[in-house]
């Protein structure tokens, strides 16, 4: 990933926790709940991607990177 591409999933990321949330006074189902800790997933492996980088350590690196695009799969497959 570039730092392009990184900035462009942090911002998209910045979207999904504070722009589409859900309008709820009561505490959110279950389902809900398991979609947004998808996203604190992706938020640790997006910075360790960005750290990696920093080092130089392309393993990790792409191992991230993968960890990443999974959890964002299963982010967006529990849309429907």
């Amino acid at each position: 990933m570039t730092k392009r591409q990184i900035a462009r999933e942090w911002k998209r990321l910045y979207y999904e926790i504070f722009a589409n949330k859900p309008r709820s006074n009561s505490p959110y189902p279950p389902n809900v709940v398991r979609r947004r800790e998808l996203l604190l997933y992706a938020q640790v492996h997006l910075a360790e991607i960005s750290w990696a980088q920093k080092c130089g350590n392309f393993e990790a690196e792409k191992m991230h990177m993968a960890a990443y695009y999974s959890v964002i799969s299963k982010y967006y497959g529990q849309q429907e």
